[in-house]
């Protein structure tokens, strides 16, 4: 029993010390590939008006509410939103450069 516990406390202690060695911040990336031409995709993706045609989100959550700010599109471009149910709650969006267009 005694030699369960030791291996036990081993584990968390080796668990705990690499957990402290990892970086603090992370990010998470994306992608996916689209069967479309890049000039008919790009003007849906950095304007913010043109989200609710495409997004997931809209069909998961309809009566969430959303807020556009700042430019109209491209950098500066803000898209909050307020969602209505558990799967589609709060957050916001803003875009910081317009990117550059991949074929």
């Amino acid at each position: 029993m005694l030699v369960i516990v030791a291996m036990l406390v081993v584990a968390i202690v080796v668990v705990l010390i690499m957990a402290a060695m990892r970086p603090n911040e992370f990010s998470v990336k994306r992608s996916i590939g689209i069967r479309a031409p890049a000039e008919r995709i790009f003007p849906l993706i950095v304007d913010f008006r043109q989200w609710p045609a495409w997004s997931p989100w809209e069909k998961i959550d309809p009566n969430m509410k959303r807020t556009l700010s700042g430019a109209s599109s491209g950098p500066g471009a803000v898209y909050e939103w307020q969602g209505s149910s558990r799967s589609a709650r709060a957050g916001w969006r803003s875009a910081r450069s317009r990117g550059r267009r991949r074929s």
